[in-house]
């Protein structure tokens, strides 16, 4: 293999890496901000009926995706690497 390639490889690596300890570092913290969030009783996401309201409580639920989703680029990455 030459030069670029290997150089390619580690580079998938390292970035691989630094996205999933990014994600491993992010995954507690932004899940235990949604939950107080979603608890809190101004919101009230469990009985409320306003459409702003849902709306709301909807988009602090999909920020929990942003985890899952520097997980799968760490995986795409980290298996990129391998497989090549």
């Amino acid at each position: 293999m030459n030069n670029k390639g290997q150089a390619t490889i580690f580079f998938l690596l390292m970035i691989g890496t630094v996205f999933f300890i990014l994600g491993l570092a992010l995954a507690g913290p932004l899940n235990q901000t949604v939950n107080e969030s979603l608890d809190d009783s101004l919101l009230n996401c469990s009985t409320t009926t306003d459409d702003q309201t849902k709306a709301g409580c909807t988009s602090m639920e999909m920020n929990k995706l942003y985890t899952a989703a520097i997980f799968g680029l760490a995986g795409l990455l980290l298996a990129g690497a391998i497989i090549r």
